[in-house]
């Protein structure tokens, strides 16, 4: 049985034709990252950095996964200090229409609301 079911996985996996996009979106603080460009754009590494109060090697790795795979870009200027600005990609934007059905999907369904305090069972 656990062939079967490693076989589904596996095939699953390799015909999921979002399956790539799932896996850099599912690391951790990238939808955030993203989210800030939906409310400004472009923006500084520092800003980012700050307004999400991430680690700076966390955050740098981030980014880079996100030029690399199209969904921003890079733009370092020859300065002292040293500044880079990351921007969306046309590809990126794109992207946006995604989240909007995502919210419009969570809204009706309430996924969006803040659980209750009180209302989850602690496990004992």
């Amino acid at each position: 049985m656990l062939e079967v079911v490693g076989g589904l996985q596996e095939e699953a996996s390799l015909n999921c034709p979002y399956g790539r996009l799932l896996e850099v979106l599912g690391k951790p603080h990238t939808l955030a990252i993203l989210y800030s460009f939906r409310i400004d754009s472009p923006i500084r590494f520092t800003k980012i950095q700050k307004s999400l109060e991430l680690q700076p090697k966390i955050l740098t790795l981030r980014l880079r996964e996100l030029v690399d795979f199209g969904l921003l870009s890079r733009k370092a200027y020859n300065e002292i200090p040293p500044r880079v600005d990351y921007e969306l990609t046309a590809k990126g934007k794109d992207l946006s229409k995604v989240f909007d059905e995502l919210h419009a999907w969570s809204d009706k369904y309430h996924i969006t609301e803040k659980p209750r305090s009180g209302s989850r069972k602690r496990a004992h």
